[in-house]
Order: structure tokens, then C-alpha cells, then sequence
């Protein structure tokens, strides 16, 4: 015996003691009967919400991910490191006079910066950090934060990676 379901035909395993009923098919209720008035149908919005994932707690997924993110200490950079550092800047500084001169140049850059950890619940909260890269056109070098002190990370701190 076969019955026509939604998707399509399907076998009727023998034997099976609710075939009578599964060859009734769905129950058809009159629009004032007393389930249809107890049990009206849902419109498909409120349905598929019945069917949406449901995050029982609530940033747990967040929280495991920023677990994950390894943090290192901060290296600071030798003298002929801060030296050749510098120099990259002046020559970048020569290069791009103004924003007009920086754009039809076009000169792209990749800059590697600390960026110390801003997560509260972290163990490593504002003690270790990560590098960032960052990769994009170069429109402006401010020749004071680009000392290589530690400052210039003042200037980058308000990015978020």
C-alpha cells in the first residue's frame, strides 16, 4: 500500500499498525470547529520561529572565541631596529607632502602595530596583547607619532582590530 505524503509517495511498511490512519492523511478542521477555535494555524512568520536556533546562554560562543585569541608580550624593538624604523618613516614623510600628493601617488602600505587586550574578562586585560597588520593607502605621516617611542600606539588605540 502506498500513501501521497508532502514530499512525495512513500512505501507502507507491511505490517505497519497505523495505516488505516496514515492513509487518512492530515486532519482537515472546519474553520468554526472546536479545535480549529482552541488551535487556529499559525502564519508562516510565527511558525519558522518555532524552528529558529536558540542560544541558551546568551555570549557563551562569544566568550569561548575571545578564549582563543593568543596574546604575547610586547617586544620592544632594538636601537638599530628603532633607527631603521625611523628612517622608513622620513623617507614615507618626503614622499607624501599633502593629501592631494598622498592620493595620486598611491603608495600602499603594510604596517604591523601591538594592540595591548581590551577584553575586562580576559587574564591578559591591558598586561599582554596581539599584532595586528594592517594593509591600505598611505595618506598622512605625522612625523611626531612616528617616533619610534611608544606613542605611536596612542595614535591607534581608539582602532579596534
Amino acid at each position: 500500500m502506498r500513501y501521497y505524503t508532502d514530499i512525495g509517495q512513500m512505501q507502507m511498511p507491511p505490517g505497519f499498525r497505523y495505516a488505516k490512519i496514515a492513509a487518512q492523511g492530515r486532519p482537515r478542521h472546519e474553520k468554526f470547529d472546536t479545535f480549529y477555535m482552541k488551535h487556529p494555524t499559525m502564519n508562516v512568520g510565527k511558525r519558522a520561529k518555532i524552528f529558529s536556533p536558540f542560544d541558551a546562554l546568551k555570549g557563551f560562543s562569544e566568550a569561548v572565541a575571545s578564549k582563543e585569541i593568543k596574546y604575547t608580550k610586547r617586544r620592544e624593538l632594538c636601537e638599530s631596529d628603532c633607527e631603521e624604523l625611523n628612517r622608513k618613516i622620513a623617507e614615507l614623510a618626503e614622499l607624501i607632502t599633502d593629501s592631494r600628493a598622498a592620493k595620486a601617488k598611491s603608495i600602499t602600505v603594510r604596517v604591523t602595530y601591538y594592540f595591548p587586550c581590551d577584553d575586562p574578562d580576559s587574564e591578559a586585560f591591558m598586561q599582554l596583547g596581539r599584532y595586528v597588520t594592517a594593509e591600505g593607502i598611505l595618506m598622512n605621516v605625522d612625523a611626531d607619532l612616528g617616533e619610534c617611542d611608544g606613542r605611536s600606539d596612542q595614535a591607534l588605540h581608539g582602532y579596534s582590530p
